[in-house]
């Protein structure tokens, strides 16, 4: 992703943008680097405390996510950090109102957009009946040439944060066996800011510590970036990955 010139509290920093210059704002908040140099920290700031630098849009080498302790360009992280939980301004899923759905929708779409053309997208959602109760996990991933591949697994009796994750392992097993090379760009996209937060910004792993911890190593060494984007808003990846949990959900009733 290129990057161009900002202001942030008086200092010059780099803010990441899409292919038209503008910030790529990712849950309320923009990527941001206070160095051009390789394996440099990225922090996430909010968009109102930023101010456009003088400069055109420049590809930088890779950072290191500071949210996610040992992180590789925003994707898995190793955890133990304290990563606050921050509203994303699109309201709760079936009680958003309609122009917080749009903009939801919107901002997920402006995201879509930025990414390269040669980039494999993964779209993943878990589901259940009762929290627990019988679970389900869906993943769709669309490969640069135009191939989609998906896949569903029913969970048995399992928590909906379960589903969740198992859905982005689900992913990683797809483009694994569409001989996908690890060195290959993956944006991943996830309704689930549970996973988004315990994979990338550090949250502790209280709770599902095997699975949490087996995909963090999974996504060691990856170019997997996983993004949080609103569930439910019409996003065709999302629905489909939803419908694809909600499979699993009934073959484990």
């Amino acid at each position: 992703m290129p990057w161009r010139p900002a202001q942030f509290k008086g200092k010059q920093v780099w803010v990441e943008v899409d292919a038209a210059g503008k910030p790529l704002v990712q849950g309320g908040r923009v990527p941001m680097r206070y160095s051009d140099k390789a394996g440099v920290k990225i922090y996430r700031a909010g968009l109102a405390n930023l101010k456009p630098g003088e400069g055109p849009p420049v590809d930088l080498p890779e950072g290191v996510s500071a949210d996610a302790a040992g992180g590789s360009g925003g994707g898995g992280g190793k955890g133990g950090g304290r990563g606050k939980k921050k509203g994303s301004g699109f309201g709760s899923a079936g009680s958003r109102t309609e122009a917080q759905s749009a903009a939801a929708l919107a901002h997920a779409e402006d995201l879509i957009a930025s990414f390269r053309p040669d980039v494999a997208v993964a779209y993943t959602d878990g589901a259940c009946t009762g929290n627990p109760g019988p679970a389900g996990a869906g993943a769709v991933v669309q490969l640069p040439g135009g191939e989609t591949l998906e896949r569903h697994a029913a969970l048995g009796r399992a928590t909906n944060n379960v589903g969740e994750l198992t859905a982005i392992d689900l992913a990683l097993d797809l483009l694994d066996e569409a001989g996908w090379p690890e060195d290959g760009r993956v944006e991943l996209l996830t309704d689930s800011k549970y996973s988004h937060g315990v994979l990338v910004l550090g949250w502790k792993a209280k709770a599902n510590r095997e699975l949490i911890l087996g995909l963090r190593k999974r996504l060691e060494g990856r170019r997997v970036r996983i993004h949080w984007v609103a569930g439910h808003t019409g996003l065709d990846g999302n629905e489909r990955a939803d419908a694809l949990a909600r499979r699993g959900v009934e073959e484990s009733r």
